[in-house]
């Protein structure tokens, strides 16, 4: 039995949502001005020298002192959302269309992406994880689930791994964006955990 593990779609969907909706936004903030209020104008006049030579005069508006502060706003939240949304819209839909490996269990071990889908994944065998668990941890959104593994051998625990905190002897692996829950997730690896161990004993 193999068991995968990626990011939920329905989490990188809705990380899609909102991105789309920042682009909007920062689409009428910086040009369209459709639903987000204009910056503040007052009416003034300019001359236009036509083809002929004739010179009319035409009411324009222009920025307030107010306005221009605004604009000045404007222009920069509104580049601050266009670029995230942008950023989020393209990493939600490639999450969507080729999911990213975060946890791979079958006969032989454990694999763990904690440095990013380009580098290789940690890799530990069952005889060398004594104890699988799920549980909650606090971070700085609040509590989240976590898949925690409890190793054998400390020196394998990574240092600075993303997506988990190490704590000697424990590595808790954060599993809010799983697609599997992790308790599920936590009893398969602790079925296979505990094989190796019969295997250990009688094999």
């Amino acid at each position: 039995m193999i068991v995968r593990v990626t990011r939920s779609p329905l989490r990188l969907l809705g990380l899609g949502l909102v991105a789309a909706a920042m682009l909007a936004l920062s689409l009428d903030m910086l040009a369209i001005y459709r639903y987000y209020p204009r910056p503040e104008t007052t009416q003034a006049t300019r001359q236009v020298t036509a083809a002929d030579g004739s010179v009319t005069e035409e009411s324009v508006g222009v920025y307030t002192e107010t306005g221009k502060a605004q604009r000045r706003r404007d222009l920069g939240w509104g580049s601050v959302f266009l670029v995230t949304g942008a950023v989020s819209l393209v990493w939600a839909a490639a999450g969507l269309v080729a999911p990213r490996r975060l946890v791979v269990a079958d006969a032989s071990g454990l694999s763990l992406w904690l440095d990013g889908r380009r580098r290789s994944p940690l890799r530990l065998g069952w005889e060398e994880i004594a104890e699988a668990r799920s549980g909650l941890r606090r971070d700085e959104g609040g509590e989240v689930p976590v898949l925690s593994l409890r190793l054998h051998s400390p020196e394998q625990l990574p240092v600075r791994p993303r997506g988990a905190v190490a704590e000697t002897p424990w590595l808790h692996l954060f599993a809010g964006e799983w697609d599997r829950p992790a308790h599920e997730v936590a009893a398969l690896v602790e079925r296979f955990v505990s094989g190796s161990r019969y295997w250990e004993a009688y094999g």
